[in-house]
């Protein structure tokens, strides 16, 4: 591939050169200065020096921008194995050459430009992604994807934007398209557990890659102005305030008691991997009269002398026995 590259970019070098120094540039410094740019481009090529070619390509479009200085850099795209990267700049050298504002691709370059996007077709690879939550972001190596085919289920391509934090996808479900390789991908979500994952991708290997945040618990600070309080989650001894307690997200049930005091009892809400902080004033309980002990001392008192008192007002009055008559064994009566 590389071999194959130099030689189309090293026939092309003459007639590039030709068509940034056309009379309709104007500006003579950029013309000159994007010709030296582009002939150092060319050299490079030539000792298989991608990177560097690359660069010096760049710079020259920047000056004076020509379909064949785009071709030349998509063509060292191509052999950094950036074939995304490579396929986008070659689509745009296209539509430069058709427009023909700027200049034309020789007949050559043009068929080269086909057969190299239809070699990048067979070679990127694409993935069915699920992403839970849908509102997660992604990036994959440093860059968040960029969406090239709308649609229900959308195609983002990775290599394409900017170094930068990842981005939301627009739904749960997209086709991930990227060049072979290993790859960092990396998921964000508050709340959620951050994912970094290295992935292997091939064309004969699995296309499909699930991708699953795990939800962070909340926190529940619960303090109280008593000491010794005891705190209860959802009917749970938890421990003495204060306590802190690590719970999914969700509704809990929160009561802060201590002996001779008023409990305090609310609801709280978790978030995932929010915090949530209570502080249970705890008011002293007024004791009732029948709590106390002169309550209960008189209260016996009382019963007793009721039970004395009720039970001569009620009770019978004893029959008298008869008199006894002596030794005759007479016997009185009253009449």
């Amino acid at each position: 591939m590389p071999s194959l590259a130099a030689r189309t970019l090293t026939a092309l070098f003459a007639a590039a050169l030709l068509s940034v120094a056309a009379p309709r540039i104007a500006r003579a410094e950029p013309r000159e200065e994007a010709r030296e740019l582009f002939a150092t481009g060319a050299e490079l090529v030539k000792a298989a020096k991608w990177s560097e070619a690359l660069t010096a390509f760049e710079r020259s479009f920047a000056l004076v921008p020509h379909p064949v200085t785009l071709f030349d850099i998509g063509a060292c795209e191509r052999a950094l194995g950036s074939y995304a990267r490579a396929r986008r700049t070659l689509l745009r050298a296209r539509e430069l050459d058709r427009a023909g504002k700027s200049g034309t691709l020789p007949e050559s370059a043009r068929s080269d430009v086909e057969a190299f996007l239809a070699e990048i077709a067979a070679i990127l690879v694409i993935v069915d992604v699920h992403l839970d939550p849908p509102t997660a972001t992604i990036a994959v190596d440093g860059r968040p994807l960029e969406t090239t085919t709308a649609g229900a289920v959308p195609t983002l391509t990775a290599g394409l934007a900017a170094p930068g934090p990842g981005h939301a996808p627009p739904s749960g479900d997209f086709r991930l398209e990227l060049d072979p390789g290993a790859h960092v991908l990396v998921l964000a979500r508050p709340g959620f557990e951050d994912v970094v994952r290295r992935e292997t991708f091939a064309k004969e290997r699995p296309s499909s890659l699930d991708l699953v945040l795990a939800r962070l618990d909340g926190a529940l600070d619960v303090r109280a102005d008593r000491s010794g309080s005891a705190v209860f989650v959802d009917g749970i001894d938890v421990g003495a305030a204060p306590v802190t307690v690590r719970r999914p997200a969700g509704r809990y049930h929160v009561a802060v008691r201590k002996t001779g005091f008023v409990p305090f009892e609310t609801d709280a809400v978790l978030e995932p991997g929010g915090r949530v902080e209570l502080s249970a004033p705890l008011a002293p309980e007024k004791t009732p009269v029948t709590k106390t002990w002169w309550f209960w001392t008189v209260a016996g008192g009382v019963v007793a002398l009721a039970t004395v008192t009720t039970y001569f007002a009620t009770r019978p009055d004893p029959e008298r026995p008869a008199a006894n008559g002596g030794g005759l064994g007479w016997v009185l009566r009253t009449p």
